[in-house]
């Protein structure tokens, strides 16, 4: 996901952390991201990422964000070859 996704950018996502959060076992953190798309219009979007930890390692990852903002760029930018 991430290959293909950079493909449509210009650059990188510059991420900005809301909060982290941690309970246990558990790390969720909540940021919003935005970067330039290789068609010149902004992306920008939300994100939360639980992340299972385990001896300071992540296991497992689950992302959530908004489906709307995602589904317009996927579909409008073609990656680059």
């Amino acid at each position: 996901m991430i290959r293909p996704f950079n493909a449509r950018m210009k650059a990188p996502l510059k991420p900005a952390i809301r909060n982290v959060y941690a309970d246990g076992d558990t790390v969720i953190v909540f940021f919003d991201a935005r970067g330039i798309a290789r068609d010149g219009k902004p992306y920008v979007n939300t994100y939360a990422w639980f992340l299972d930890m385990r001896d300071d390692r992540i296991i497992r990852a689950s992302a959530f964000f908004d489906s709307v903002a995602f589904n317009d760029f996927w579909t409008r930018v073609t990656p680059s070859e």
